[in-house]
This record gives C-alpha cells, sequence and structure tokens, in this order.
C-alpha cells in the first residue's frame, strides 16, 4: 500500500533530523555557512608579514629570555653572602662566580673608573682593591663617598657582563695600567639575589609573548574546513 505523505499542507518542507544529526550524514552545527565560504581569501602577501612578524616577536623574546639566565640564576641564589674575609687572603681559584658574596678591603682611589649610565644618568665607580689586583669593586659613587672598606654583592667577572663593562675594562687596562681582563672579578656591591626579581618578571613576559604568538599562529592560520559536496 503506497505511503502518504503525513506533513500539513503549507508547512515548509525540510531534512528530517534524527538524534541531532541533519539527514545526509553531517551534524546540524557542523555545516558550513555559505556566506563565509564566499568570502575572499585575505592577501597571501600579508599573511606571509603576518606570520613573519610573529616569528620574530617569538625569536627576540626566547634570545631575551635566554640572555637573561644568568640573572634568573642569581635571583634563585641564597640570599646569605658568603664571607670571603679580606680580599689580599683569597684565592682566586676558590671564587664561584655569580654568587652573593661580602668581601673586604681598601679601595684603590689612584686607579678608579667613573663612568655615568645614559638611560638613568646616575654614576658608578669601579676600583681594584688594595693588596691585589684580581678583584675590582662595582658601586654607585654617591655609596663610595661613605669611605667603606665592607663590600656585599654579587660576584661575577667582566666577561660575564659583556658589552655593559667592556669600555670599563678596556680604560682599566690601557689607561691605569691594571691588569683587568675578561676573567677579573667584579662585585657589584648592594645586588643582592632580590634585588633582580625584574629578572624573574622579564622572562616570564617573553613566555607569555611567545605563547600568544604560538596560540594565535594556530588560530589565524589553520585551514578552513572544506565545503560539503
Amino acid at each position: 500500500m503506497a505511503r502518504t505523505d503525513q506533513t500539513p499542507l503549507g508547512m515548509p518542507q525540510g531534512p528530517t533530523l534524527t538524534s541531532g544529526r541533519v539527514a545526509g550524514g553531517s551534524r546540524a552545527g557542523d555545516e558550513i555557512d555559505p556566506e563565509l565560504l564566499a568570502l575572499p581569501a585575505p592577501p597571501s602577501g600579508r599573511r606571509i608579514a603576518t606570520l613573519t612578524l610573529m616569528a620574530m616577536v617569538v625569536v627576540a623574546s626566547i634570545a631575551l629570555a635566554t640572555s637573561l639566565r644568568f640573572d634568573l640564576a642569581y635571583f634563585f641564589a641564597t640570599g646569605q653572602a658568603r664571607d670571603l674575609g679580606s680580599v689580599t687572603a683569597i684565592d682566586p681559584a676558590t671564587l664561584e662566580t655569580n654568587t652573593f658574596v661580602r668581601v673586604a678591603g681598601t679601595p684603590m682611589a689612584s686607579t678608579t673608573v667613573r663612568y655615568q649610565r645614559i638611560v638613568t644618568g646616575e654614576s658608578y665607580v669601579v676600583f681594584p682593591l688594595a693588596g691585589q689586583r684580581t678583584v675590582f669593586v662595582h658601586m654607585p659613587e654617591s655609596l663610595a663617598r661613605s669611605g667603606r672598606t665592607e663590600f656585599a654583592g654579587r660576584l661575577v667577572t667582566f666577561g660575564q657582563l659583556g658589552a655593559r663593562m667592556r669600555g670599563v675594562q678596556a680604560h682599566l687596562a690601557d689607561e691605569m695600567g691594571t691588569p683587568a681582563s675578561a676573567e677579573s672579578f667584579v662585585v657589584l656591591v648592594d645586588e643582592s639575589p632580590p634585588s633582580y626579581a625584574w629578572a624573574l618578571g622579564l622572562v616570564l613576559l617573553c613566555i607569555a609573548f611567545v605563547v600568544i604568538d604560538l596560540i594565535l599562529v594556530l588560530r589565524w592560520f589553520r585551514p578552513l574546513p572544506n565545503a560539503p559536496a
């Protein structure tokens, strides 16, 4: 016997829904808007330029975070200063860089170098301690007037400071006649591990830039699903 269409007259006929699926095998929520598909694709040049810029941000962030690895390691170092005693009794072979130390000695005013930072405008002095030429002291000029003979701070080498102190090192060696080299030690006075919290914040910011850029790349540059046949 023939089947009678039970659809009331005047009602629009559409696909039969069964268990959330549209007849034809695809889910109703998975259908692609034909108007969206009809939109022109973004110019390939702009996509490439955007992707290149985002890749440069990722590379720059990783490079900056890598350059701060020693500062970050010092931030997590112990906050208790290691007392090295008199500088004249120190064996340079036993010194460990990137640590918080305390050393006693008399500044050599005749071989003091003064310089000023362009960004902050603050003046600093660098000088060796009497009785040796291996350990130098770096401190703000305002503190140098106090006449202190005990100095606590971060122990590094001129080489680890890179370009920041290269000019000072060269002036000490060439103009002052001191044996300042890349292996010479420098005590950065009043720079304790907690004072390097900025390094942690900057590294976290770099990581955030990398994560955000990667998420945007995955969202913006993933291919659109194919239109249904």
